[in-house]
């Protein structure tokens, strides 16, 4: 896929969430939180990264609140001001204040020493604009994922965190081109449903229930 092909993709899958209404995401974000909560053993760890919703992607808030409730601690990304893109991931709490970041999206008001690298993660909801059975990710281009999940690359096979890709069931496509600095997901979750990537799923996964 050329970069004009995968720049035309993105502007295509952005223009499809951006007209969605209201309505129409919040269904989309409670159907996510059922699929989520209907599997046994996804949401199993202690630690958990999402997003807040931004330029039509589907919301995670749902589920997040649900963890919450469970007595599980969710985080968010926050971007460090570093030559290199990069993200760290502050904790989301009732009472924590945020911040808009320079794209105008909020993040957790956290001292940096507070803040978690994405090794001390059990589960990482991914956002992304459009995907492949195989597990990979189409992102915004702005490569912050990118170079924040460069560092497993190499992990081995069970170690956290788990990467799981969240989007509406329509920004599913029946392939992409891989390029050297993309990391797959272990799976993806739609409104519709959960599509495993067979290159990185592990049985042990599906172990715990909340």
């Amino acid at each position: 896929m050329s970069l004009s092909a995968k720049q035309g993709l993105r502007d295509e899958m952005r223009a499809r969430r951006r007209a969605l209404s209201g309505r129409e995401q919040t269904t989309a974000g409670k159907a996510l939180a059922a699929q989520l909560r209907g599997m046994p053993g996804l949401v199993g760890g202690q630690r958990f990264a999402a997003y807040l919703t931004n330029d039509g992607e589907i919301d995670p808030l749902p589920m997040m609140r649900v963890l919450i409730q469970r007595k599980r601690r969710c985080f968010l990304p926050i971007i460090v001001p570093l030559r290199r893109p990069l993200l760290r991931f502050g904790e989301l709490k009732p009472s924590g204040r945020l911040k808009s970041n320079r794209f105008g999206i909020l993040e957790p008001q956290v001292p940096p020493q507070a803040s978690l690298k994405i090794g001390q993660l059990d589960w990482i909801f991914v956002p992304l604009v459009a995907f492949d059975y195989a597990g990979n990710r189409l992102g915004m281009g702005g490569g912050f994922y990118d170079a924040t999940l460069d560092v497993l690359r190499h992990r081995r096979h069970g170690q956290r965190p788990r990467l799981i890709g969240l989007a509406h069931e329509f920004q599913r496509v029946k392939s992409l081109n891989v390029d050297s600095w993309d990391v797959p997901l272990h799976g993806i979750v739609t409104d519709c449903g959960y599509y495993a990537c067979s290159a990185l799923t592990d049985t042990s996964m599906w172990s715990i229930k909340v």
